[in-house]
């Protein structure tokens, strides 16, 4: 591969912008608005200056870029301007599109007797060009496009939960002037899911193969269609259109979006719930001051095992149709892959509970 930038390339710069505003409210209550917005001034996207011009466009209106030309052995696909078998020219340039929005609202109330209270919501919206931070070539060969991959659009940020909402009770019972305990339950619910080094919240639907032409497969979205006449099976597939049918129909953002090539990292992890409960017993001595902790994380998990368990996308759900052939128009073949469901239940700690404790002696 060859890697370059253009002349007038700046190192990537944010704009950030935020206003909080807090007030003392009726019922002694304080409520807390903030607003942070941050706009990409030069953010960095690349290009593939390897990808010839496109040579037609499919049905869907994506640009296709494979011509064929006549090798020793029949036709072969040309889909560089340098044929060196596959070698990128990766170009990295700025661009100011992506920006992130983040709004949120709180309410906060303490009382006499020692009970704190707090409730909060967050609202996120953030779009970027690019899906994350890589090597130059395989973040171009696996970020997931819907047309021109030389000019990527606008499109979902990979993490963050777009809404939050969290609670936190906590209270503290004096027993003596050397022995008190705290309670607290902390309370969330949120669209998405904790960021995981496998990905973050949003998924995006890609085709197996190189529907595009480009010369790299596993990174052109999907085209979902709304109808039997609006894709092209395998008929040796042993599933056919009923099958595909039921399985855009239970989905959330396919359902919903027919018609449409889907969007980069369009599809959100369903909601989650989660409560975590702390005791905490402080016990003074002539010695010292200890604290003595308990904590259970997802407590629910620990009361029904069906209770705090999230979610996540099955990986042959977002790669549900391969690549099998042309047919006479030029239009792709493709197989469906008979997954019937897109979400099933998340391996690891988060889906469980857990349970820690803990001793501090302080002199």
């Amino acid at each position: 591969d060859l890697n370059a930038m253009v002349k007038d390339f700046k190192w990537p710069q944010v704009w950030t912008t935020n206003l909080a505003l807090d007030m003392e409210l009726p019922a002694r209550m304080v409520g807390t608005f903030e607003m942070v917005y941050s706009k990409d001034l030069n953010a960095i996207y690349m290009r593939n200056a390897d990808v010839p011009e496109q040579v037609r466009y499919l049905d869907d209106g994506r640009p296709y870029y494979t011509t064929w030309v006549e090798g020793d052995f029949g036709p072969v696909a040309d889909f560089e301007l340098n044929d060196d078998g596959g070698a990128g020219v990766y170009v990295i340039d700025n661009t100011d599109e992506g920006y992130n929005l983040t709004l949120t609202a709180q309410l906060r109330k303490s009382f006499t007797n020692g009970l704190n209270t707090m409730v909060a919501y967050t609202y996120l919206d953030a779009k970027n060009n690019l899906k994350s931070t890589e090597i130059a070539s395989v973040l171009w060969q696996s970020q997931p496009v819907q047309g021109d991959p030389n000019q990527p659009q606008l499109g979902w940020s990979e993490f963050g939960n777009r809404h939050r909402i969290v609670g936190m009770l906590d209270y503290r019972m004096n027993w003596s002037e050397k022995q008190s305990t705290n309670f607290a339950v902390f309370f969330e619910m949120a669209e998405g899911n904790r960021y995981v080094y496998s990905g973050g919240n949003r998924y995006s639907f890609i085709y197996s193969g190189d529907v595009n032409g480009d010369g790299y497969g596993g990174n052109d979205l999907i085209y979902i269609p709304e109808n039997e006449n609006d894709i092209v099976l395998d008929a040796t597939s042993p599933y056919d259109w009923a099958d595909l049918d039921a399985f855009i129909e239970q989905d959330p953002y396919l359902s919903e979006n027919r018609g449409k090539i889907a969007e980069r990292h369009g599809l959100v992890n369903p909601w989650f719930t989660n409560i975590d409960l702390k005791i905490l017993h402080d016990f003074k001595t002539g010695m010292g001051h200890f604290q003595f902790n308990m904590d259970i994380m997802n407590v629910a998990n620990l009361i029904s095992d069906k209770w705090g368990v999230r979610q996540m996308a099955n990986p042959l759900a977002l790669s549900p149709l391969s690549l099998t052939g042309w047919d006479t128009n030029g239009e792709p073949i493709l197989a469906f892959n008979g997954v019937e469901d897109t979400f099933m239940d998340a391996p690891g700690e988060y889906s469980v509970w857990r349970i820690q404790f803990g001793i501090k002696y302080m002199f």
